[in-house]
């Protein structure tokens, strides 16, 4: 009987995405292998420079639910892209390689997509884990109570990250993918969650923020890595925004209204530990809206052009 009701539930398919973790990104895949829901698979995309994350993980390669890739990209937006076109299911579930995914995440996941078929992206939240707060923070984001929208003009509401993510395969089709020019290992180093999102609300699709749905964030930062972290996020965030420019989607200009009184009166969403210098912020989005300002642009796709494909 519960073989029969396990079949009757979606797959779904988390995918990691991890570069020289080692043996860290070891607890990432034992807190997803250790989830509730009984219908799944993980696959991991590897872009380490050498073989020590691959050895770390072996011990897993038997596992019939687990799928390791070893793969010369670079940037985590290009490794979810990849595990996401070998996944076989139409939910795909998204974490990073420094987090710990709670029991439930994936059945949370999956009641999120279930309660709307209109939904296209599902964020949770990413909790701290342990850690000293004298010495630094752990980045983290929680959302106390559910936002569900299919606006362009509420896209400042939204503020989950791939760090805890869900998406449908057809939106992701739909889409064109992540753009690989943004995240963490790309020349725009943030932002692809943001851009993901923009794209989908220009769509028509749904968003769908959930706090049942949780991971752990075990990603601790001292105060001076933290500046160089920081930097990223807005770099990112400059050249997500001027690509849409670019492209003619002046629904864009709506969020960076909201982006910048919240730098002007607010604070960022995202738990840095401490309010961060708004002179760095805005140097860094500066930085990144004129480095994305002059690279070349696929206005059709709605993404920046690859220019080793040129």
């Amino acid at each position: 009987m519960e073989q029969k009701m396990a079949s009757a539930l979606p797959l779904i398919t988390a995918v990691v995405s991890t570069r020289n973790r080692d043996d860290r990104v070891v607890r990432t895949i034992r807190s997803i292998l250790d989830n509730d829901y009984p219908h799944f698979k993980i696959i991991v995309v590897d872009q380490s420079q050498d073989g020590s994350t691959e050895s770390s993980l072996k011990p897993f390669q038997a596992d019939p639910c687990f799928y390791y890739i070893r793969s010369d990209t670079e940037g985590i937006s290009a490794g979810r892209n990849l595990g996401v076109s070998k996944a076989q299911s139409e939910i795909i579930a998204f974490t990073d390689d420094d987090c710990e995914a709670s029991p439930q995440w994936l059945s949370e996941l999956v009641a999120a997509f279930l309660s709307d078929d209109r939904i296209g992206i599902v964020f949770g939240n990413s909790l701290p884990g342990r850690y000293d707060r004298r010495l630094g923070f752990i980045p983290a984001f929680v959302r106390r109570e559910p936002f569900l929208t299919n606006r362009i003009d509420q896209m400042h509401h939204i503020n989950g990250s791939g760090a805890c993510m869900g998406i449908r395969k057809s939106l992701w089709h739909l889409l064109g993918g992540f753009d690989e020019a943004l995240g963490v290992g790309a020349p725009f180093q943030s932002a692809e969650e943001m851009d993901f999102t923009f794209r989908a609300l220009l769509a028509n699709g749904f968003v769908y923020e959930v706090p049942e749905v949780m991971v752990v964030h075990h990603g601790f930062r001292t105060w001076e890595q933290g500046k160089t972290l920081i930097q990223s996020y807005l770099y990112g965030i400059g050249a997500m925004i001027v690509k849409h420019l670019k492209c003619g989607h002046w629904a864009v200009i709506y969020l960076l209204f909201h982006l910048a009184w919240r730098w002007a009166f607010g604070r960022p969403v995202v738990d840095f530990g401490h309010r961060p210098s708004k002179i760095l912020r805005l140097r860094a989005f500066i930085n990144g809206f004129w480095a994305g300002a002059i690279h070349p642009v696929d206005r059709a796709k709605g993404l920046f052009r690859d220019r080793k494909k040129r």
